[in-house]
């Protein structure tokens, strides 16, 4: 499936990343454009109280030197900044503005503010004077900052400059922070773009790789390039998923490859046995006896699945933690006198030689039918008058577990194969036993799901022993 380019990761990822920067972006912004216009503010502040100091200092400092000159003169010293002047005397008994003194060729009309905000300047020290915006359209298109410096009474110095170059700057700064910021979303966004896609790029690779991986061919691992961090254990976890979906279609592969293998023969028997009874007429005895005959065949067909059936959920069951404990010895004694009579049958002796009480950690049907295909085994390949020897101890921290017979013995050259599925030794002995090839097999897998070894021992003629050591709870 292709995936549209608006609905992938690393587009809404890149989104995501354009929009946090750029909120980001826009809110260092604003503290720069307010940190800005603070510092440009306080400059201004300071300069019109130079200016106003310097107006102050020459009338007063100065004998002589009127208002006006005194006006004419911080003008021409502070002409870069067109300063506006001019002082206003004001009577504080009476709340009353007596008169505005100005200076220069275009004096205009004075402004002249509230008598509340002059009786406040009045009364001002030098760190609480009074700063004001004014927008006064006459003097100037942008607003006025003033500032009143309150002098030898009743007068006072009104100091103003125009906003003007102040908001120049601002507009100055806005453009270059609009054109920066501008700059730094797109290189950052391609960058970020960039980065996102070579992130993904082992996602991507992953979604190619399984593409390519069918139930055919479940061999194929995605390789992680020993990467530590999450991309790394996505694809070490689909490796797993792999390598278990592999696991479960090659039992499923199995399963199906033994069952028609193994039931091929005995279907073929019951066909063979009806085909020939019905060619012709035959006696009763004939007809009863081939149906005793389909009947064994029918009884081993369905050991067959029984056991079949039984290991495929044994081993669906792996990785299972057993936490109840269980007693194996009370299991082998059930077992043993299930078994006594079919040893009778055959005149095989069954002997308990040692059987300690210590509890293990597992299931009690899996471990009854562990124990209850060892002592089959013994007992069907043991000849008349012999033993099966039955011994639990504890040795170290494990419980071992030993059924040794006297029976016919398994050729070395047989010993290595002996726990895989259908695989018998003697078939014509075999046949006369009911064997299946599945008793070890279903052994094997009890004892590994158990955390338990199994080990074997026998010679042609001696007799074998099997030894099952169980970790102890």
């Amino acid at each position: 499936m292709k995936i549209k380019k608006v609905r992938s990761i690393s587009f809404k990822l890149t989104l995501w990343y354009i929009a946090i920067l750029t909120i980001i972006l826009i809110l260092a912004g604003v503290f720069l454009y307010q940190g800005f216009r603070v510092n440009l503010v306080n400059e201004m502040d300071e300069t019109i109280l130079e200016i106003a100091n310097e107006v102050y200092d020459s009338w007063k400092w100065h004998r002589g030197v009127t208002w006006e000159e005194a006006i004419l003169e911080t003008k021409e010293e502070f002409k870069v900044h067109r300063p506006f002047i001019q002082v206003v005397k004001f009577d504080d008994d009476e709340k009353e503005v007596m008169g505005v003194i100005q200076a220069g060729e275009k004096r205009g009309e004075p402004l002249v503010l509230d008598t509340r905000t002059y009786c406040k300047a009045e009364r001002a020290d030098i760190d609480e004077l009074v700063y004001l915006k004014v927008k006064e359209k006459k003097l100037s298109a942008y607003p006025l900052r003033l500032v009143l410096l309150p002098g030898k009474d009743p007068y006072i110095v009104q100091v103003g400059i125009s906003f003007e170059e102040t908001a120049m700057a601002l507009r100055r700064l806005m453009i270059i922070m609009v054109f920066a910021g501008l700059l730094i979303l797109g290189l950052a966004s391609a960058g970020g773009n960039f980065i996102i896609r070579k992130a993904l790029k082992p996602v991507q690779k992953t979604v190619s790789t399984a593409k390519e991986i069918t139930a055919d061919d479940l061999s194929l691992r995605i390789d992680s390039e020993n990467r530590g961090d999450e991309i790394g254990a996505l694809v070490n976890t689909f490796n797993e998923m792999i390598a278990r979906l592999e696991k479960s279609v090659k039992k499923i592969k199995q399963f199906s490859g033994d069952v028609s293998h193994e039931l091929r023969t005995p279907l073929t028997n019951i066909r063979g046995e009806i085909e020939v009874i019905l060619r012709k007429d035959r006696k009763k005895e004939k007809y009863q006896n081939t149906l005793k005959s389909v009947l064994e065949e029918t009884y081993k067909i369905e050991k067959i699945i029984d056991d079949l059936l039984f290991l495929s959920r044994v081993e669906s069951a792996e990785k299972i933690k057993f936490k109840k404990g269980v007693l194996l010895d009370e299991i082998v004694l059930r077992v043993v006198e299930s078994q006594e009579q079919s040893s009778k049958e055959q005149n095989v002796e069954l002997v308990i030689k040692k059987l300690k009480s210590y509890p293990i950690k597992g299931n009690e049907s899996l471990l009854e039918r562990l124990v209850s295909n060892l002592l089959s085994n013994a007992v069907k390949y043991t000849p008349s008058g012999g033993k099966v020897e039955i011994n639990m101890e504890k040795k170290d921290s494990s419980l071992l577990f030993s059924v040794m017979d006297t029976g016919v013995g398994i050729p070395q050259e047989s010993l290595p194969y002996i726990f895989d599925r259908f695989y018998v030794v003697d078939k014509s002995r075999s046949r006369e036993t009911g064997g299946t090839g599945l008793g070890l097999s279903i052994v094997k897998t009890v004892a590994d799901i158990h955390g338990a070894s199994v080990n074997v021992q026998s010679q042609k003629g001696q007799g074998t022993a099997f030894q099952v050591r169980f970790p102890l709870s």
